[in-house]
């Protein structure tokens, strides 16, 4: 085998053009292939970090438009009749601003019952995690800190373990310092960990569980699906009630598996094409040394012997085609940061021993089928030529058809409307601190110093304040019920929203009929609402303003309060929220100064960049509220992002998979038109001699693309039809089958044959006979 290795370069040294285009072909084909597995490596291979991970599920509640939370009610009950999990635990994302340690800064993270800890099976760098009864009311004002917050923020002092923290005014004592990379499963990491008292706040929480031992997925779901009937049966409230278990990595990552399982199979057919160019170059330079190859033969070596050296041969190309495809990578992911910088565990994307040895074994695999290609076929005849342009085209057009679908659905969701206008505002979430006896008339005060302190910055066009917006904040759901008639459970679950009067206009979401709230709409005057389009064209015909519905009471501290008759003076534009097909999603906004909260989220309207009003914002913050600090300070653009962001990641990617495929399929089409002019030289020599004309001979040569190429195309609609069944999901305002789209894709397959065979036709139609038929 050494031998083989040593005739195979020298034999390579002697063909540098051919050595060359096979390390750049498969460089380029597996670098792509190395970078697209980098990243499903990352999000979707790897287990979570921790302790047995992958026994850690999500317990979700699915009631109507509902899913995810669970009821603090539903999980107090149903965590005593499950059998199946060795512990259960409710968690929230929980903010308190953070006072009396260097500038106020908002401290966010899980605030969790006290088994959390232990269901993760994480310990304490520093002190302790929760004591069993610290999530009881009266003993949990205790914090754990998160190892990065604990460095940043008190410098690495050990001694923090026994100090006391002012959260939203109060006090709490610093129990533990978790370790580095400490991630939680099932929940985001935050700064600071909490205990969370269940039984006294009535929002929804997230709940995670720890399968038993031998217990799987499976049987769990069997058990929460007759717990569900159990809860249903005994409270008329909890009818169509369902639960769902899942792994936490697939909830994690469960939205972006599809694109990222596309993507890959897209990169796959990229490196097949690539595999297909090296064939067809090695079966050229087949034909050119077939005298050479006579010579072996007659000499005793077999035809088995003949591969092995051009396995060998390729084998040898394929150790530096590997190592630039490592590099190119590399480069690659740094280029693609920006679309991929949003997908969950996106900081675990990296070129490390994993990805290389992927790279490795691509390689390999395709130095081999490169090498077995050919050898379907006598070496040297060129009968394989055909069906590899063949199926390099089907595969190309199968990209080529994804992209462009890809591209005018995301033209589509660009242009598309979403209710507001999201360019110009800048967007931070706002805690204010705890009112002992939950009145809001303090509350409602600080925020009007707010908003007109920074609304007499420069620059500023607008500010309002509102709980929450389409993308983010504190989540309010209710039925629809109308005065007078029964409330219609089991229907649309409405979200609602207290706002500040400027909303509207800060957000660009236009009224439809009525008026918006107005100074008059205060504390002790008549409770008014404002309903978006849907809810006036679902249950009131159209005609909404003036009729009343009855909705609760919103408490400064986001308690619930008893049940008001409120009266509808306007109706706002729909507005789209967790997707641009999720536009008629019904809306009730309240006036901030009736039903001002604790948390609110700040919205500023600016005349330029949003992001450089950042510092002047800021500072007008601590003028106005020195205790409240300016949280994660983003774009409503960026807040937003999450609407096109898988639609602008497919389309780019499967933009530069196709035109790779392209580039290749064309460069393939060229070498076999060469290749079938230089085979028949002879027989174009004598046909010119004997009168045919340039344009027959360029037709001859052309049909040897051609045809394999229409093959291509027919064998590539079949593919397309089940890429874009997958892609299905994916596609706004396009259908997969799109006429358009598939005439386009071979319309360009078409020219890029044409182009590449443009070069071997010309030269054949102008060659001389006579020195043809001497040479031969």
């Amino acid at each position: 085998m050494i031998l083989d290795f040593i005739a195979a370069f020298r034999s390579l040294r002697r063909s540098p053009a051919f050595t060359v285009a096979v390390i750049v072909t498969l460089a380029l084909a597996v670098g792509a292939n190395t970078a697209m597995f980098s990243v499903v490596d990352a999000v979707l291979l790897r287990p979570l970090p921790g302790y047995d991970t992958d026994r850690i599920v999500l317990i979700q509640q699915i009631q109507r438009e509902s899913r995810g939370y669970m009821a603090p009610d539903v999980f107090l009950r149903l965590r005593g009749m499950l059998g199946s999990f060795s512990m259960i635990s409710a968690n929230q994302n929980c903010r308190m601003n953070l006072t009396g340690v260097g500038e106020p800064e908002q401290a966010a993270g899980p605030c969790a019952s006290a088994n959390w800890f232990d269901l993760q099976r994480a310990g304490a760098l520093l002190g302790r995690t929760f004591l069993p009864d610290e999530d009881r009311r009266g003993r949990n004002h205790v914090a754990v800190l998160d190892h990065a917050f604990w460095l940043q923020r008190f410098g690495g002092d050990r001694g923090v373990i026994g100090r006391k923290l002012t959260l939203d005014g109060e006090p709490w004592t610093v129990v533990g310092v978790m370790p580095p990379g400490f991630r939680p499963a099932g929940s985001d990491a935050g700064s600071i960990y909490t205990p969370y008292v269940v039984e006294d706040n009535p929002h929804a929480v997230n709940v995670t569980a720890r399968l038993k031992p031998g217990v799987a997925v499976k049987a769990a779901q069997a058990e929460l699906d007759a717990a569900a009937r159990s809860l249903a049966a005994a409270n008329p409230e909890w009818r169509g009630l369902t639960f769902k278990a899942e792994p936490a990595l697939e909830w994690l990552t469960g939205p972006q598996r599809p694109l990222l399982f596309v993507l890959f199979g897209a990169v796959g057919c990229v490196l097949l094409i690539a595999c297909v160019n090296v064939a067809l170059l090695g079966s050229a330079r087949s034909a050119a040394r077939a005298r050479d190859t006579d010579i072996r033969m007659a000499l005793g070596a077999g035809r088995g012997r003949i591969a092995r050296l051009g396995f060998v041969e390729m084998l040898t190309l394929a150790v530096p085609a590997g190592v630039a495809a490592i590099g190119l990578a590399y480069w690659g992911l740094r280029a693609l940061a920006p679309l991929i910088q949003t997908l969950p565990r996106a900081d675990g994307i990296a070129v490390d021993w994993r990805v290389a040895a992927w790279s490795a074994g691509a390689c390999v695999a395709a130095a081999a089928l490169s090498a077995a290609l050919p050898a379907l076929r006598p070496l040297g005849a060129g009968g394989s030529q055909p069906w590899l342009i063949a199926a390099q085209t089907a595969m190309a057009f199968v990209l080529t058809v994804g992209a462009g679908l890809m591209l005018e659905s995301f033209a589509t969701l660009r242009a598309k409307d979403f209710g507001y206008d999201p360019r110009g505002v800048l967007t931070s979430f706002l805690t204010l601190p705890a009112s002992a006896d939950g009145s809001r008339a303090a509350g409602a005060a600080a925020y009007e110093r707010i908003r007109e302190r920074i609304g007499a910055l420069p620059g500023v066009t607008g500010v309002a304040t509102a709980s929450s917006v389409p993308m983010f904040g504190v989540t309010i759901s209710m039925d629809v019920h109308i005065e007078g008639e029964p409330e219609r459970r089991r229907e649309h679950v409405a979200a609602m929203a207290a706002v500040s009067d400027g909303y509207f206009r800060v957000m660009g979401i236009p009224l439809r009929a009525g008026r918006l709230f107005g100074p008059g709409d205060r504390e002790g005057s008549t409770h008014v609402a404002i309903v978006s389009a849907s809810i006036a064209a679902r249950y009131f015909a159209g005609n909404a303003v003036g009729r009343r519905i009855i909705v609760p009471e919103l408490l400064y501290n986001i308690d619930g309060g008893k049940e008001i008759p409120t009266e509808i003076v306007g109706v706002a534009g729909n507005v789209c929220v967790k997707s641009a097909a999720d536009c008629d999603a019904e809306h009730i906004y309240l006036p901030e100064s009736q039903n001002v909260l604790r948390m609110e989220n700040l919205l500023v309207r600016t005349a330029g960049d949003p992001k450089a009003m950042t510092g002047a914002v800021r500072r007008a913050l601590f003028e106005a509220a020195p205790t409240v600090p300016l949280d994660d300070p983003k774009t409503l653009e960026q807040r937003a992002g999450y609407l096109t962001d898988s639609p602008r990641r497919a389309t780019w990617l499967l933009g530069v998979f196709a035109g790779l495929a392209l580039a290749l399929a064309a460069a393939g089409v060229y070498g076999v038109a060469a290749n079938s002019a230089a085979r028949r030289s002879r027989e174009i020599g004598i046909r010119m001699a004997l009168g045919a004309e340039p344009r027959h001979i360029a037709g001859l040569v052309y049909r040897a693309v051609m045809r394999p190429t229409v093959i291509g195309l027919v064998a590539g609609a079949v593919g397309a039809a089940a890429l874009t069944r997958l892609l299905g999901a994916l596609l706004y305002g396009v259908g997969p089958r799109d006429p358009k789209t598939l005439a386009s894709a071979g319309i360009v397959l078409v020219a890029v044959a044409l182009a590449s065979g443009a070069i071997p036709a010309w030269s054949a139609a102008r060659t001389d006979p006579a020195r043809v038929l001497r040479r031969n």
